[in-house]
């Protein structure tokens, strides 16, 4: 079975979505691929862009592993748990918390804060529904876990149903992928 491996390290924003989005398209296209496994450890950022990332991997029609180390925050978990199988490096932290929203022009008309205010609460929404569908928790206990803003070891994002696996090394192997003719 082919796989391809690709890494996410720091924030989360709308190139990493990008990035990731395109280099995998290619690598599906140009080989026979079944598996991906995404290693990520990022301090959280672009919500959208996280939201974005995770339709994306759970759309692939391939199997997708996430492997965490060190560090999962914020917008980063909606990523993490897009893995079908979800690993953590022992010791990586993961933080919940509600998102932070920028909104880019703050002079504007009513109508346009009231549109930015609808788009910021739709993103809150799937942050809560995406994180309740994936770990088989209620919203009101999946809200109340960002709005504490909860921090978590391994073990313990394990009994949440966040981790499925915790391991001591990020199981690394050769990659034989070879170019079609």
């Amino acid at each position: 079975m082919e796989e391809i491996w690709y890494t996410i390290t720091g924030p989360i924003a709308v190139n990493t979505a990008h990035e990731l989005i395109t280099w995998v398209n290619a690598q599906i296209y140009n080989l026979p691929i079944k598996r991906l496994k995404l290693i990520i450890s990022s301090n959280g950022g672009d919500i959208d862009s996280a939201i974005r990332i995770y339709v994306y991997l759970k759309s692939l029609p391939i199997e997708v592993e996430t492997i965490a180390f060190s560090q999962i925050d914020s917008a980063a978990n909606l990523i993490y748990v897009a893995g079908s199988k979800r690993t953590a490096i022992k010791g990586c932290r993961f933080f919940l918390h509600e998102g932070i929203f920028t909104i880019g022009n703050s002079t504007a008309t009513l109508h346009n804060h009231e549109e930015n205010l609808s788009i910021l609460r739709e993103l809150s929404k799937r942050h809560v529904d995406i994180l309740s569908q994936e770990i088989n928790k209620t919203e009101g206990e999946v809200k109340k876990l960002l709005e504490n803003s909860t921090i978590l070891n391994t073990d313990k994002a394990k009994e949440l149903g966040l981790v499925h696996n915790i391991v001591d090394k990020i199981p690394l192997s050769k990659q034989n992928v070879s170019r079609p003719n």
